[in-house]
């Protein structure tokens, strides 16, 4: 491209703008692509979020921020906060923690046990969700289901897993987290297997065994795949749950295992408040976007940034 430039008579800064322009014309495509599915839907959310609407109406009618403090004075709205955060915390023990003690686990592993074990890890990952989540509907049923089965034959209480409170969202929250246990443990897996093998070595020569080599060699050098394991399990958190309490609860009991993206769905597609949603929607990006900030803000902090 220079060569044309250069025989047309540009100078440099014209062949810095034709350069700038023909990078401009590949990237198009893509930039296409984010301002139709990304920027313009999360635009026309913030301008929704704003009217009132039934999806119905042919007309939207402007409200301001009457939905934001609609959802904040509903004592309902401070239950389903509760309840995110709820499932965010029981994914980070379930797609955070058990996958990266699990890949500590696989390096122990030797021959043919570690590809068995890979695989049993592995396996619910490619089940699609809403079967995994018709399977823990079986095993959970009250009194005819294998769990409270197996709990009556060690002569332990049954209890009725979906329909009782006090069980229902650490139920959910446990199909979530056993479906997707495989993607987090790879990455894990992935992370520890590309150390670098003289640093390990290096450090086992200077006595480093057990914790003090976990402590001081193997977590500062897994620091950035820690990082992405934390956020990718704490944002994903509420969409892998999703599919598991339309399936399973509906959101119930009483609304006792609904999160903010499943709101989000119940209020613009069962009670046509679309309004509200996309309040909802508005609320739900801006945590995840603190959470993206916070990931960028340790990367910079620790010189990956």
């Amino acid at each position: 491209m220079q060569g044309v430039g250069a025989a047309r008579g540009l100078g440099q800064g014209g062949r810095r703008r034709q350069a700038d322009l023909e990078a401009l014309l590949l990237l198009a495509p893509g930039l296409l692509l984010l301002l139709v599915f990304v920027y313009w839907p999360l635009l026309y959310n913030l301008w929704l979020s704003l009217h009132d609407w039934n999806l119905v109406r042919p007309k939207a009618e402007f409200v301001g921020l009457a939905n934001y403090r609609l959802l904040l004075q509903d004592p309902l709205f401070g239950q389903l906060l509760r309840q995110s955060l709820l499932y965010m915390g029981l994914a980070l023990l379930g797609n955070f923690l058990l996958p990266l003690g699990l890949a500590l686990l696989t390096l122990q592993v030797k021959g043919r046990w570690a590809e068995l074990y890979q695989a049993l890890l592995f396996a619910p990952t490619v089940a699609a969700v809403s079967v995994a989540a018709l399977v823990w509907l079986y095993l959970y049923l009250p009194a005819a289901g294998p769990l409270a089965k197996g709990l009556a034959a060690l002569g332990l209480p049954a209890p009725n897993f979906l329909a009782d409170p006090r069980y229902a969202l650490p139920a959910i929250a446990l199909v979530a987290n056993w479906k997707f246990l495989g993607f987090h443990y790879l990455i894990a897996l992935a992370g520890l297997k590309a150390l670098p093998r003289e640093v390990l070595e290096a450090a086992r020569v200077d006595g480093a065994q057990g914790w003090p080599l976990l402590r001081h060699v193997l977590l500062p050098l897994l620091f950035p795949t820690l990082l992405f394991l934390l956020l990718s399990a704490l944002a994903s958190a509420l969409d892998y749950a999703f599919v598991p309490v339309e399936v399973m609860t509906q959101g119930g009991p009483f609304g006792h295992t609904s999160h903010l993206m499943y709101a989000v769905y119940q209020e613009a597609f069962r009670f046509f408040r679309a309004g509200v949603a996309a309040a909802q929607a508005v609320l739900l990006t801006l945590g995840l976007g603190a959470l993206i900030l916070g990931q960028l803000y340790l990367l910079g902090r620790r010189g990956y940034g």
